[in-house]
């Protein structure tokens, strides 16, 4: 119980939870540690159970002190990203941008009893930028939340930027929570 609450209280691991991933095919751990990675979740196939929020496995693990995911085949990724979400809610708190609560597992903002759902990929977004605290590039929110290389050329990025500001900002022309910058995007928590 002192690890669950350790990890609750660690701000680092609100943003880039770590996932334990075991499984008797090293090539199924291994796509699953990319893919995961790619979710922007911190994984490893290895290391001490103790440095680590969640465990996927494909069987359950005895005497496991922390939230289990049953790892099922075929792997659907919605589902498996779901399913870890609904574990890291025992473990990772809610934070606030600026008048907003973001709880990044539930993928849900709320502020004066207002309800936001968020998508998985505006949820990573924010937690990308929360955990950065500074200016985040386009490039590299690209390859972090969506897996994509330097070469792509998309707008997909600031879709989502525009439609995260209809949902968070008292006015969307004027941002003070989500900021262009040169270089890149900032959150701005404390406005």
């Amino acid at each position: 119980m002192a690890l669950l609450c350790r990890a609750a209280m660690d701000p680092d691991l609100t943003f880039r939870p770590r996932i334990l991933v075991i499984d008797d095919d090293p090539a199924i751990r291994q796509i699953l540690v990319e893919v995961l990675e790619q979710a922007g979740y911190q994984a490893d196939d290895q290391g001490d159970i103790q440095d680590f929020q969640v465990v996927l496995s494909s069987a359950p693990v005895p005497d496991c002190p922390l939230p289990q995911v049953t790892l099922t085949k075929p792997v659907r990724m919605g589902a498996l990203v779901a399913a870890i979400a609904q574990a890291l809610a025992e473990v990772v708190p809610p934070v606030h941008i600026g008048p907003w609560r973001f709880d990044q597992a539930a993928r849900l903002l709320e502020k004066a009893g207002d309800k936001v759902r968020l998508t998985d990929k505006e949820t990573a977004i924010l937690a990308h930028l929360l955990a950065a605290g500074s200016v985040v590039g386009r490039d590299e929110l690209l390859a972090r939340v969506w897996g994509y290389g330097n070469d792509i050329s998309t707008h997909t990025l600031e879709t989502h930027i525009y439609r995260l500001r209809q949902k968070i900002e008292a006015d969307p022309s004027q941002a003070s929570l989500l900021l262009t910058e040169a270089g890149g995007y900032r959150l701005n928590p404390e406005s």
